[in-house]
């Protein structure tokens, strides 16, 4: 049951844009590329938040490195995106183990609180570091790429194939990272993780350094983000503190990790499945026209959300699915 729902959900997100595109309908080719991006970062987040159980507030910060590093590349040396993506999950990998190993002696509020404190040290830095921008920010300028083969090396689209050819960037980027993640969840270090959130004391008494796996932890979701920074950032052909430090690169990825089931490896893609179009078209449908500025669309989200959290707050992966479409068993004689 498990495979044959992969199989077509495999299908169903390859052939999703295609009719769209016939059509010349974009719009819900970039609610797409925003639900897999959004779906992307919640699997990073797992890592950090649901498998080793340390709730961080702040991984934007690496999202904006990851963008920052590519296109401070791209612009000044001519560096190629997708090198540019590899440079930047590196860096942001790197000045998370930095930051983060002081911060493993702390626990539970604390460390969430201290998360968001880098978040708020690293906005007046992008705000006022002249080298990156400052507050004007940078902005990606458009390369002539021979044919769509040369786009999608240069991770480069314009004009009708744009919204299609960055909906394929996030499938194969989303699709990586699932990969990835499904590999460390089997692993040791899946393995290290969850014994650290289960019991810190009883996984340090048998050996296992705290401490290193949760900066393990922490920059591989370091990494996740700063790909999905990178692809964001040659999307919109700029990067603004306010852009890539935005706390919605932090809150969505987590509310879509915790609707959908926290510590599941397909429990954000469910979340932001249903929360990313929800919010679009709350947005377009209340958030327009005479009810413009009156948050009627915030708060019918936010409702949403709550009504989830409140009857399902394991997420809703851990519905009985198995038991409603899996075949019955016979009973045994």
């Amino acid at each position: 049951m498990a495979r044959l729902a992969l199989v077509l959900g495999t299908l169903a997100a390859i052939l999703y844009p295609i009719p769209l595109q016939i059509q010349g309908t974009t719009y819900y080719q970039t609610v797409g590329f925003l639900v897999l991006i959004t779906a992307m970062l919640g699997v990073g987040w797992n890592v950090i938040g649901g498998w080793a159980g340390q709730f961080d507030f702040g991984p934007q910060v690496f999202f904006g490195v990851g963008a920052y590093t590519a296109a401070l590349l791209y612009v000044k040396l001519g560096v190629e995106a997708w090198l540019g993506l590899l440079a930047g999950v590196a860096a942001a990998a790197v000045i998370c183990a930095v930051l983060t190993y002081p911060l493993t002696r702390l626990r539970g509020h604390y460390f969430a609180i201290s998360t968001v404190a880098i978040w708020m040290i690293a906005q007046p830095i992008g705000a006022t570091w002249e080298y990156i921008g400052a507050a004007q920010g940078l902005f990606i300028p458009m390369k002539a790429h021979a044919g769509i083969v040369g786009s999608a090396v240069a991770l480069q689209f314009s004009g009708p194939t744009k919204a299609l050819g960055y909906y394929y960037s996030a499938l194969v980027l989303f699709a990586l990272t699932v990969a990835l993640m499904a590999w460390v969840e089997r692993s040791k270090l899946g393995f290290y993780f969850r014994a650290i959130r289960d019991d810190q004391e009883a996984a340090e008494s048998i050996g296992i350094d705290s401490r290193l796996y949760k900066v393990l932890a922490r920059s591989i979701t370091a990494g996740v983000f700063a790909a999905g920074g990178v692809l964001y950032a040659f999307w919109a052909l700029s990067v603004f503190p306010e852009q890539v430090l935005e706390l919605n690169w932090s809150t969505l990825p987590i509310m879509a990790t915790v609707v959908g089931g926290i510590g599941r490896l397909w429990g954000p893609l469910l979340g932001a499945v249903i929360l990313i179009p929800i919010s679009q078209i709350m947005s377009t449908t209340l958030g327009t026209g005479p009810l413009a500025g009156r948050g009627i669309d915030l708060i019918v989200y936010g409702l949403i959300i709550v009504v989830i959290a409140a009857f399902r707050p394991t997420g809703l992966l851990s519905l009985p699915w198995a038991r409603w479409f899996g075949r019955r068993r016979p009973a045994a004689a």
